[in-house]
């Protein structure tokens, strides 16, 4: 029996209380990982940037390296990017499906799914459910879609692998410019089975974008003869930030009008990061615990926000389980300072107690 579909929709007026008169941006980013394959890190910028300033926050894949391998990897993601945010949207790629449970833990959304916001109909699909094609319970999502949609202004899709590169001769050239999840794609049903339905929908007015984030060495914009706009960008871990490029979406809810560019990651505000603040959680309870510099060189801070124990129990774990430290500490003002600048480099679990809850937390060492 077909398994039912899930059509995850989010109104988006009532949720996000903007104004129709309001203009908005939306920012897209792919293939985010930093090249340092011992450890598992978004790039330095990409951490930095200021994601206050984006209406929605929509991920083309490969955040890391491998990224729901190890939860405090999905921790870390989680404290630059609010993955269950309902802002925040992600198209898995290939590097980050280890973990799949765990994965959809953290986003609390399917793994492809439709949701609306500011007269906007966006399309989260993952490409990595059946390489190459486009099958079952996905392609009759697509189908819902484009058999339901109608008021919306445009639709967008977001997804990780450049499906709509494969067989088309006009792209071939740049076939060595895109990740080999990409150029390894001899064939896909995208244009027997999804196109079709795409032109279904634009012959009801409503403009199509398609967003691509698998790795690209240079930016990727076609627009074959009916209009539908393809658009692929995803960072290279050893580039510039003059040289890796996001797409910033700017949309004019009023009139419907929504522009996009590829924008350098230099040409994007950052901001000066402070303490990470974690949410530690103890028995279904949580806490506020601020965990600081997140990476550290082994100078660690940890503020508690409401300090009513004095005395814990604190080990640390490295990430194979070994233990590494075990001992009773004592907390100063809400404060605990630790030198661990004698461990090597990498990314540890830190586990406090006081006798009747458990706090978890991560740090990682870098030198």
């Amino acid at each position: 029996m077909r398994k039912k579909i899930l059509l995850f929709l989010l109104i988006g007026h009532a949720l996000s209380g903007i104004s129709q008169s309001d203009t908005v941006k939306y920012i897209f980013m792919g293939h985010t990982r930093d090249d340092d394959r011992e450890h598992e890190y978004v790039l330095r910028t990409i951490k930095n940037i200021d994601y206050s300033k984006f209406d929605l926050t929509l991920l083309g894949g490969d955040l890391t390296w491998n990224t729901s391998a190890d939860r405090s990897t999905l921790e870390y993601c989680d404290s630059i990017f609010h993955l269950g945010y309902i802002n925040t949207h992600l198209a898995a790629g290939n590097h980050d499906l280890d973990n799949l449970a765990d994965l959809l833990e953290f986003t609390g959304k399917p793994r492809y799914y439709a949701f609306s916001k500011n007269n906007i109909t966006f399309l989260v699909l993952d490409t990595e459910v059946s390489i190459p094609d486009f099958k079952d319970d996905q392609l009759s999502l697509i189908q819902q879609v484009a058999d339901t949609i109608e008021n919306s202004d445009y639709l967008v899709l977001i997804h990780h692998r450049i499906i709509w590169m494969a067989g088309v001769p006009e792209l071939a050239y740049l076939m060595d410019s895109v990740a080999a999840s990409t150029k390894n794609l001899s064939h896909s049903d995208f244009y027997t089975d999804v196109y079709p339905l795409l032109q279904k929908v634009k012959d009801k007015g409503i403009e199509i974008l398609c967003l691509a984030g698998d790795r690209t060495d240079v930016n990727i914009r076609y627009n074959p003869e009916d209009s539908i706009t393809f658009l692929a960008s995803g960072m290279r871990g050893t580039a510039a930030d003059d040289e890796n490029f996001a797409i910033i979406l700017t949309h004019i809810i009023d009139s419907g009008k929504l522009e996009w560019k590829f924008t350098a990651l230099s040409d994007i505000d950052t901001v000066n990061r402070g303490p990470v603040q974690t949410i530690l959680k103890a028995n279904g309870l949580s806490r506020n615990i601020c965990v600081y510099p997140v990476p550290s060189a082994g100078i660690i801070r940890i503020n508690f926000e409401k300090p009513e124990d004095k005395y814990l129990h604190m080990e640390i774990y490295n990430l194979q389980g070994s233990k590494i430290t075990d001992r009773s500490i004592h907390i100063r003002q809400g404060q605990l300072v630790l030198d661990i600048s004698d461990f090597m480099p990498g990314t540890y679990l830190v586990r406090f107690s006081n006798g009747h809850e458990v706090f978890t937390g991560k740090i990682i060492i870098v030198k």
